[in-house]
């Protein structure tokens, strides 16, 4: 009786162990993903006239004016266009900064 016991707790310790596992596969990339899209979202916020900004598809543009939600950007000469702050993919400091961490290493 002991026996059966036994095995009945051991199976279910390895059941709870995977689940435990197959909940952290899923929650953890999720979780880190969140983190790195509120950094950004922060970034966009702090963005001030004259700073330049990577778009979707790498077009750099210069920050020329603030709507609502919204950018003016300049990404050519005379050309300036209106633009969600949730297109913007990245800032030029943030490539920049990479790039003099990765050359001093």
């Amino acid at each position: 009786m002991d026996t059966a016991a036994t095995q009945g707790t051991a199976s279910m310790f390895w059941l709870i162990l995977l689940a435990c596992m197959f909940i952290g596969l899923f929650w953890l990339p999720a979780r880190a993903q969140k983190k790195q899209a509120q950094e950004l979202l922060d970034k966009v916020n702090a963005l001030q006239k004259g700073d330049q900004v990577i778009l979707p598809n790498q077009i750099i543009g210069t920050i020329v004016g603030f709507k609502d939600n919204a950018l003016e950007v300049k990404i050519a000469e005379s050309v300036k266009i209106t633009i969600l702050k949730t297109a913007i993919i990245g800032t030029l400091k943030d490539k920049d900064l990479a790039a003099k961490q990765g050359g001093s290493k």
